[in-house]
């Protein structure tokens, strides 16, 4: 269609100069002034239609002035060579100026273009940066590509939600764009104008985009769909991050509600707990008592101060959820240090299925003692949760050239490969635990609070046969008084 169009327009071109020859032949214009007529004519004709239009022009222009100008009048015979010279000058300068004039219009156009692009792609970026972040950020894009590019059809996959999205009249299977994603391409069509863009944050690919654009508009291309690739990665990333600040949001908020629940049980909790402490000293004072009544007294008094410490952990618990604590380190010596958590683990675990081994090449650590303990405590209690009853629970202390390493091993339970960070995350508790032992989910996010505080780590493994091992790292630390003021510092052996 475009080559007939050229054709008739190029056919056009020889009355007309033939007829502005005409007329200036019969006004007696000199045929200067007639051939400057012409060639102005076709000048706009080469830039308005083309070069080819401009070349059909010429002809007609050189055909006309030799046939009402050159001697013979009215005859296409030139006699003088000066004619021929003159003729074959004017039909070079006019396909020079025909042909300049022609660039010159294609490089307006592919400026035009080019501005329709910039301007489109700002509208684009513009509009993602305003898009309502409570709506899928999927379904907005695609129309929103689809708009502003007058697009035939607009397809995003999102990877990390894995699903489609899509947009305008034209058919997009779903396997053709996940394909992409999977085959990390980038292809274009520029014949159809459809293009595929693998969308990637650095080097990691997050999702795929295809575009089947309109051929007749021309302001689609490669380059145009790199860009639009590149704004759909950034919005793609936007969502995520908001979406992921918000549930992180939620989920402090519910934590510090949560907190404060407790907080406020623990409280509520200790009135009646000294009441039922003083009312089991009281009958154990009774003189005279059976031994049943005896039996049943110490079972009160022993369960009494069991719940007590239950709930001066929760106490603690909330103080180490605020912001910030402060740590009283000292320098502990390890054995004693270990025997002291002997007696204080004795209402947990019977101290016959306690073992302890001391294998540090380190004699001490400096730690504040009352939260290491606490962060063993918690550990130790949920190792005798979990373990195989009558089984031995082992609480190992070694030492690295950098590092204090306590490990608390237990047999009878396994955690998952999935769980093992996550069980140390506030109230969480895997699908397995939830169903063999009572829990709140906040010890060992308690002994994690404590170990980030030292500067250390901790972490959970577990074997086929259900063996579970959970370890803490301290760094080892080295105090020394120094103007009046306590400095800490790694020793690195």
């Amino acid at each position: 269609m475009h080559g007939s169009k050229r054709t008739w327009r190029s056919i056009a071109t020889i009355p007309i100069l033939a007829l502005v020859t005409f007329i200036g032949y019969l006004c007696h214009a000199a045929a200067l002034t007639t051939g400057v007529v012409d060639l102005v004519l076709i000048l706009i004709i080469a830039f308005r239609w083309g070069f080819v239009e401009g070349a059909v022009a010429t002809a007609a222009a050189v055909a006309s002035l030799d046939f009402f100008y050159m001697p013979p009048i009215l005859s296409f015979l030139e006699q003088e060579p000066q004619d021929w010279a003159a003729s074959a000058v004017f039909a070079l300068i006019a396909l020079f100026l025909s042909r300049f004039a022609d660039a010159l219009h294609q490089q307006s156009l592919d400026t035009r273009q080019e501005r329709e692009r910039l301007e489109r792609l700002y509208l684009t970026s513009r509009d993602i940066l305003l898009m309502d972040r409570g709506t899928e950020v999927g379904a907005q894009l695609t129309r929103l590509i689809e708009n502003i590019f007058k697009a035939e059809a607009v397809a995003l996959w999102d990877a990390r939600e894995a699903k489609m999205d899509k947009a305008g009249p034209g058919f997009v299977a779903e396997d053709e764009v996940r394909a992409i994603y999977f085959g990390e391409l980038s292809e274009n069509d520029v014949a159809a104008c459809r293009f595929k863009r693998v969308l990637r944050l650095g080097t990691r690919p997050v999702g795929a985009l295809y575009i089947a654009g309109s051929a007749s508009d021309g302001f689609l291309d490669s380059r145009s769909a790199d860009a639009i690739a590149s704004l759909a990665a950034i919005a793609l990333e936007r969502s995520h991050a908001f979406l992921a600040e918000t549930n992180a949001e939620i989920a402090r908020r519910s934590g510090q509600l949560r907190s404060a629940m407790l907080d406020g049980l623990a409280h509520a909790f200790k009135t009646p707990l000294a009441t039922i402490q003083t009312a089991s000293e009281g009958l154990l004072e009774i003189p005279h008592l059976g031994a049943t009544e005896m039996e049943l007294a110490l079972l009160i008094e022993g369960e009494a101060v069991r719940l007590a410490s239950l709930t001066n952990n929760v106490l603690e618990t909330a103080e180490l959820e605020e912001a910030d604590f402060r740590l009283d380190r000292e320098k502990i010596a390890l054995d004693e240090f270990i025997e002291g958590c002997r007696i204080a683990f004795a209402s947990i675990v019977n101290e016959e299925w306690l073992v302890t081994l001391q294998k540090s090449r380190i004699d001490y650590v400096w730690s504040d003692r009352r939260l290491l303990q606490m962060a063993l405590l918690q550990i130790v209690d949920n190792a005798a949760k979990y373990a195989r009853p009558e089984s031995a629970i082992t609480l190992l202390v070694e030492s690295t050239d950098s590092e204090i390493v306590f490990s608390v091993q237990n047999e009878g339970s396994y955690v998952e490969p999935k769980d093992r960070l996550r069980i140390f995350d506030r109230f969480y508790r895997s699908s397995e635990a939830q169903y063999k032992a009572p829990g709140t989910g906040i010890g060992l996010t308690v002994t994690r609070r404590i170990v980030d505080a030292h500067g250390g780590r901790v972490w959970a493994d577990s074997t086929s046969d259900k063996i579970t091992t959970f370890f803490i790292a301290l760094p080892q630390i080295q105090k020394e008084q120094s103007h009046g003021r306590n400095t800490e510092q790694n020793s690195h052996r």
